[in-house]
């Protein structure tokens, strides 16, 4: 029986598209051309975070996500390492401590909690820290999870719902007739199907090609580095106050800017560079050693730990940095969900939701206008 929906993408947004359409009731069937949480989403370092984004669409449909979380991990079949412990931004020079104040006041006012913390204030929630920084901020409702187990979570509780799975499958092409979406052409044979749902993310601009829609997304490739298994380094993630600096840049060369988070089995992620290279996703020792320098200035313990891996990955980088979501103008039944960047972990599930509520009918968390891939008809 042919399905519903076809799901192109087996990330954070995919299987969460694929979740909670399946348990609306349609028939989903997604595909991936690797395993699931092969892109992005088993590259990066699980972050929920609300304090990266400015105010206005993007940290509504933050808080939004957010909350989410708490309702979906109870749900699922398996743990995913979801805490709720919070998280530090760093100001390196006390002479930024100004700009830090102000930063703070505005994400109060924009509904987030959050508290400026002097260096001693700092220094005694993360010990650790170097003796002499600014000061920062702490963010207590910031979480995070183990990203691939989150992928493979969903997208087993999309299944156990009636959602076919498949990996290892290429799109080939995409039929559309009269305008409307007809059937997905992939390496495994021909599906018929009335809606597909892009969430290819770094590769969505080709899926969207295929169906005659523009979705200007690039790939922005990320290293991290993972270090052997010690304990009490970091209670909570740690990110330098540059940090939005690059994720709001457009700057095609290397960005560092620190990220040090501890996981639940011990070993400490070290980030985070953000660059353009195309789809390259091999690593470069430039940047991890640039990382890695940058972490140990702000935990000199680091000096002594060892690192045993590194990897990279493609973040799916929108033009004007808000994501993708919702039907293409043109083309009935063609959705796109991506465009996330940084932010897929944290907006997966709220993604997800919202594709379900467009397909089925239903009233929408918000407002989507602003999220709209017809924003980019005339580019």
């Amino acid at each position: 029986m042919s399905p519903d929906v076809v799901v192109i993408g087996g990330g954070i947004v995919g299987v969460s598209c694929a979740y909670y359409l399946a348990q609306a009731g349609v028939k989903v069937h997604l595909l991936d051309s690797g395993s699931l949480a092969s892109g992005a989403s088993g590259a990066c370092e699980g972050n929920i975070l609300l304090w990266d984004k400015p105010p206005g669409i993007l940290l509504e449909l933050s808080k939004i996500g957010a909350g989410l979380y708490r309702e979906v991990v109870p749900r699922l079949p398996f743990s995913i390492e979801y805490q709720e412990k919070g998280s530090i931004l760093v100001v390196e020079q006390p002479e930024d401590m100004a700009a830090a104040e102000a930063f703070v006041r505005s994400m109060q006012e924009a509904g987030v909690p959050c508290q400026l913390l002097s260096l001693q204030a700092l220094r005694q929630l993360e010990p650790n820290l170097a003796e002499d920084l600014g000061g920062g901020a702490v963010f207590p409702e910031d979480a995070q999870v183990q990203p691939m187990l989150a992928v493979l979570a969903l997208g087993q509780a999309a299944a156990d719902n009636g959602a076919m799975i498949q990996p290892y499958t290429e799109v080939k092409s995409i039929t559309i007739s009269d305008g409307h979406v007809e059937a997905v052409e992939t390496s495994a044979g021909r599906i018929h199907t009335s809606a597909v749902v892009n969430a290819a993310g770094a590769w969505s601009k080709q899926i969207g090609e295929m169906a005659g829609v523009n979705v200007p997304v690039l790939p922005r490739q990320g290293q991290i580095v993972v270090t052997e298994p010690v304990a009490d380094v970091v209670h909570r993630k740690m990110m330098e106050a540059a940090y939005t600096q690059t994720v709001e840049s457009d700057e095609r060369g290397l960005q560092i800017a620190t990220v040090v988070e501890h996981t639940a089995s011990g070993n400490i992620l070290l980030g985070s560079s953000r660059q353009f290279v195309g789809f390259d996703r091999s690593v470069n020792l430039a940047a991890v050693q640039r990382i890695v320098t940058r972490a140990i200035r702000f935990f000199p313990c680091l000096q002594g730990i060892h690192a045993i891996r590194t990897y990279a990955g493609l973040r799916p980088f929108p033009p004007d940095h808000i994501p993708i979501i919702g039907e293409a103008d043109g083309v009935k039944g063609f959705y796109v969900a991506t465009g996330h960047e940084g932010t897929g972990i944290a907006l997966g599930p709220i993604t997800g939701k919202l594709i379900m509520q467009m397909i089925t009918g239903q009233s929408l968390e918000l407002p989507m206008e602003g999220f709209s891939p017809a924003r980019f008809l005339q580019n």
